[in-house]
């Protein structure tokens, strides 16, 4: 193995090493000592491929980012006419679908949402890093989607329908342990999922009087 890959490697395992303690004790309870030892790796690794804990930290977060960063949402929206209602409705649905994928994403660690939810716990550099990386990034466009929908909503409804929408799908992410032992499950069902899309996208879609069906677009534009 080149020492390009075998740095990778140890990189990587850094990374899962510090993802996973801190999904379970929050990123102010974790030592080096305790990173390391769970990489299998030497301390002095952490200050060698990243400077230091901080960093390191910083590095899981964009970890955990690189989902949102490699699919923004301007683009899976690229291509609908959010100025029509079935192409809100379309938008809408697309919003929650999307993030339903990134969140419940098997190839990734099961560490990754765990973290998210750790890391928006308290005010501290972490979040603020989560927060303009990806937060506030989709927060906005979805936002604007909503003004778009009814051009009289202030900034503050604008920003409780965007909690509505997707506060469910944050909650089977934070507390999916809890919820999959009370459905006695090892993981969330194709089916689970998709019920769980369908009810976030019709809420919204009747409050705002949007089609929710195929048949429903065609029958409002005849």
């Amino acid at each position: 193995m080149g020492i390009y890959q075998t740095s990778t490697k140890t990189r990587q395992a850094l990374i899962d090493a510090t993802g996973q303690l801190a999904a379970e004790k929050g990123f102010n309870a974790i030592s080096t000592r305790a990173i390391a030892q769970l990489a299998d790796e030497n301390i002095g690794s952490i200050h060698y491929h990243f400077g230091g804990k901080d960093k390191l930290f910083e590095a899981v977060i964009l970890s955990v980012a690189t989902r949102w960063l490699e699919n923004p949402l301007e683009d899976a929206l690229t291509g609908i006419d959010i100025l029509t209602a079935a192409g809100q409705a379309q938008a809408i649905r697309l919003i929650v679908s999307r993030d339903i994928s990134l969140l419940f994403d098997k190839e990734v660690p099961s560490w990754h949402n765990r973290v998210i939810f750790q890391v928006m716990q308290y005010p501290n550099p972490l979040q603020n890093t989560f927060r303009a990386i990806v937060l506030e990034r989709e927060n906005e466009v979805i936002c604007r989607l909503f003004k778009t929908i009814d051009p009289a909503m202030d900034d503050e409804t604008a920003e409780l329908h965007f909690l509505l929408l997707l506060t469910p799908l944050i909650f089977h992410a934070d507390y999916q342990n809890i919820i999959l032992q009370k459905l006695g499950q090892t993981e969330y069902s194709p089916q689970y999922l998709q019920r769980l899309v369908d009810t976030c996208v019709t809420q919204t879609l009747l409050f705002f009087n949007l089609p929710t069906s195929a048949n429903e677009t065609s029958h409002d534009s005849e």
